[in-house]
């Protein structure tokens, strides 16, 4: 796995998962997010809860 550069507030090298390395930390597949037949995941930011939802027709609905 590749080290990226450190964030600047730890000094280290920071190793990113194998969906990241291709592009950067920018883009994440939604197959990755919805693998093993999943249709929905949570998602925390900032201390609050999100659900990123896969609807029927292959839609994305994000609430809070």
């Amino acid at each position: 796995m590749q080290a990226y550069p450190a964030y600047p507030d730890t000094g280290e090298a920071n190793e990113r998962p194998d969906q990241f390395k291709a592009n950067h930390g920018r883009e994440i597949s939604s197959e990755s997010l919805f693998r093993f037949g999943r249709n929905e995941v949570v998602i925390e930011h900032r201390g609050e809860e999100y659900r990123l939802r896969q609807t029927r027709n292959g839609k994305l609905i994000l609430t809070k």
